[in-house]
């Protein structure tokens, strides 16, 4: 089933005969914004604000692994990985990766964004990104105290400072929480991983209750994405033309009239993936704005001849800008999940398989009430430093091994900069290196759970990957996916920081107070828990948390920059902007949806020329 994409236009107010006369002909519009997922809505819905201009729209996903709702891109072979093509879900619907991903609405520390400006990003830091961080969002009550041990209460006017109250996002907390949580909870304090209060506040390190993108005030229940969201609110209106079942294939520019001009794109090439798309060509008047993803960004910027003039060349595909860093800078979050057995009378997702009574009960929940099980997701998160986990003699291995990488010389600039900082990090206590997902409940690793058996999963995820991978086209087919390479565990800091979390989840699981309601591991099982067993381990068993991002990197085109991050335009075009995930110049410690969302607020005050916040 080929893969539907949406695009949104906002449709041009004709102020000549000539565009007056073009626009009866063709299709013309004052922006198009190719890409309907978190960013591209955002976007189309903020310029509609406007009455004067008018759109269109193309868009993205949802369940993983459904070709109904998943782009279901896969990479190229993983060495070291043994060889494995892994699945890079991507959300496939209205909505886009917001329709797709695990609902954690959570903010990485500070200094990981201030680190986007250090790289060159000017204007893209903490304090510039928090009143759009705001902006996106309405935040539910936080629950009653006690759910967390050491969790204190936080003022509302300490709360307010960072947190939304009239966005359109609608974050919450769960309404239901496993017994085994505290318990948990209580065993990372022990360790050394404190309870954080309010990680929202630019330290987001420590063990926290996080915030879900699930709505408990107005459609109770339910996922808030920027579907049910930023679009419902822009839908009705009349500059907003939204084209499904359509797929962008090229950008069309006029030509450069002098001597370093820029390129100016002048439409976009649609082609109908269904009975309900649009073929041919989709005129602006004013700016294409490429929302598409991490994945599908450079893709199209290939396509339409922006990129590696080496790889175009190899195509046949006519050169128009020569920047190399197009598909290059891929970053993202690996994941290995391990699985324990449980004694005692705990409450988890296992009793959706042992319990059928439960399951009707809580069916019954969420059909009357929307709320229940159904109604929430795992939130006991963890992000703590190497050094709160790792001995010294493993954090000064691994840094030496991150020293080795930046003096390495088949590396760009840009990524020798990112390892600077990134190295400099594995010693800061304010800057998470890993994080743990508490999920309470078996069945999603490779050995099957045991009817009316309770477990736990305990997920470890790496957060500043020194692997730099990259996805570049290699046909002039739009509708044949790029070669995407992650190039997963293919470091030693990378494969050294997933062992020290993967050791880390057994020394949770045998401390106490956890250790006594644990029978011991399950997946790997307890004879293949030793270094050796755990290598072999991720090597069979690391995934993505599909948070691709990095591959049109806003920084100076010296560094091997895409777009300009004062203007977000592409470099050497006037209208062409870039506003998604792969704007990003460095990966951060939390899953990205709460980044994009801010990130394309800000971005629409940039391209309306509004005063930033």
């Amino acid at each position: 089933m080929r893969a539907v994409a949406y695009l949104c236009c906002l449709l041009c107010t004709p102020l000549s005969a000539v565009w007056a006369l073009k626009c009866v002909e063709e299709p013309c519009y004052d922006y198009v914004v190719v890409g309907g997922g978190t960013a591209g809505l955002v976007i189309a819905a903020r310029l509609s604000e406007d009455p004067n201009t008018k759109r269109h729209l193309e868009f993205f996903g949802q369940a993983v692994g459904n070709p109904a709702f998943d782009w279901g891109f896969r990479s190229v072979p993983q060495p070291a990985l043994n060889n494995q093509s892994i699945l890079q879900a991507r959300g496939k619907m209205l909505g886009g990766s917001s329709g797709l991903n695990f609902m954690a609405w959570n903010r990485a520390s500070a200094k990981e964004y201030d680190a986007w400006e250090e790289l060159g990003a000017i204007g893209w830091n903490w304090q510039s990104l928090l009143p759009y961080f705001k902006k996106s969002e309405t935040i539910s009550p936080p629950p009653p105290q006690g759910i967390f041990p050491d969790a204190v209460r936080v003022s509302e006017t300490a709360f307010d400072a960072y947190h939304g109250r009239s966005g359109p996002m609608q974050p919450s907390y769960n309404v239901l929480y496993s017994n085994i949580t505290a318990p948990y909870v209580e065993t990372l304090n022990c360790l050394g991983i404190p309870t954080n209060s309010d990680a929202y506040n630019g330290n987001g390190t420590g063990a926290y209750n996080s915030e879900l993108s699930i709505d408990r005030s107005k459609d109770i229940g339910r996922r808030s994405y920027s579907a049910n969201t930023y679009y419902n609110i822009s839908s009705g209106r009349r500059n907003l033309a939204v084209f499904l079942g359509t797929q962008a294939t090229k950008i069309l520019f006029d030509g450069a009239s002098a001597p370093g001009s820029s390129l100016r794109a002048r439409g976009v090439d649609v082609v109908a993936l269904n009975a309900n798309g649009l073929n041919g060509t989709l005129y602006v008047r004013k700016e294409v704005i490429l929302s598409a993803g991490t994945i599908q960004t450079p893709q199209l910027l290939e396509l339409s001849g922006i990129g590696n003039e080496a790889i175009l060349k190899n195509l046949g595909i006519p050169t128009l800008v020569n920047l190399p860093g197009v598909g290059e800078n891929l970053q993202d979050h690996p994941l290995v999940q391990q699985d324990f057995e449980l004694i005692g009378d705990f409450w988890t997702y296992d009793e959706l398989r042992n319990n059928k009574t439960f399951v009707s009960e809580q069916q019954k929940e969420y059909a009357t009430r929307h709320t229940g099980v159904f109604a929430q997701v795992q939130s006991a998160l963890a992000f703590p430093p190497l050094t709160s986990l790792a001995s010294p003699d493993a954090v000064q291995t691994i840094r030496q091994h991150a020293l080795a990488l930046a003096i390495s010389q088949n590396i760009s600039e840009l990524t020798r900069s990112q390892y600077i900082i990134q190295t400099n990090w594995l010693f800061d206590d304010r800057v998470a290196d890993l994080e743990f997902i508490m999920y309470p409940g078996g069945g999603l690793t490779s050995i099957p759970p045991t009817p009316n058996t309770t477990y736990v999963t305990l997920n470890t995820g790496v957060m500043h990957p020194f692997a730099r991978g990259s996805i570049h086209i290699n046909s002039t087919d739009p509708l044949t996916p790029p070669v995407i390479d992650p190039k997963y565990m293919a470091n030693a800091v990378d494969l050294a920081s997933m062992l020290a979390g993967m050791k880390f989840v057994h020394k949770i699981a045998a401390s106490p107070p956890l250790a006594g309601s644990v029978v011991g591991p399950h997946n790997p099982p307890a004879n293949a828990t030793d270094d050796a067993g755990l290598e072999a381990y991720l090597r069979e068993f690391t995934s993505p948390f599909f948070h691709p991002s990095g591959t049109a990197a806003m920084v100076s085109r010296r560094l091997g920059g895409v777009v300009d991050p004062l203007s977000l335009k592409v470099y050497g075009t006037s209208n062409l902007r870039v506003v998604d995930a792969s704007l990003l110049p460095l990966q951060v410690a939390s899953h990205l949806q709460t980044a994009v969302y801010a990130i394309a607020e800000r971005a629409s005050d940039i391209i309306r020329g509004k005063p930033l916040l």
